[in-house]
């Protein structure tokens, strides 16, 4: 029997070329659609990826040099710094010298800040269950628990041609 030609109840309207496909390339057409959806989602929240990935971080870690931000989120120190100044001058984080080391910058997220990130969370989640609706509950949490393994192998270890992810 060919498993093309005949899909079973548990992937409605999946194509042929779908069903056909190995994992490595449904994860990269998973991976377009989502960042599409979550890409339209920030846009509405006012935030664009890396201004969303540097508040985000600076929400979880809390204040850090403006080197290890960099780094942190693979973003040339170069290039972070017109990043940093279009958030600062946003309002939404603050750069002081490092007390401890004053030739170093440390960012901060101020409270507009927060609230921005938390608006750009939502958003992102609203976009998030649009991608996994076909999954149940239990389905997505075991999804997650899947991509944090992978991630973590793939990423956290130097994965991804010899470095982080």
């Amino acid at each position: 029997m060919n498993p093309v030609a005949a899909p079973s109840t548990s992937q409605p309207d999946a194509g042929d070329a779908t069903l056909g496909s190995g994992c490595s390339l449904l994860i990269l057409r998973l991976a377009r659609a989502s960042a599409w959806r979550l890409g339209r989602s920030l846009a509405e929240s006012g935030l664009r990826w890396t201004e969303f990935a540097v508040l985000h971080h600076l929400e979880a870690q809390g204040p850090v040099s403006q080197r290890d931000l960099a780094l942190a989120l693979r973003i040339q120190p170069s290039n972070i710094v017109a990043l940093l100044d279009e958030l600062e001058r946003r309002r939404l984080l603050t750069r002081t010298p490092d007390p401890q080391d004053r030739r170093r910058h440390r960012v901060q997220l101020t409270a507009k800040g927060l609230r921005a990130v938390t608006l750009a969370r939502e958003a992102t989640q609203r976009a998030e269950a649009d991608v996994l609706a076909p999954l149940s509950s239990a389905e997505r949490r075991e999804f997650h628990e899947l991509l944090v393994r992978l991630t973590a192998h793939t990423c956290d270890r130097g994965g991804f041609g010899g470095s982080r992810c």
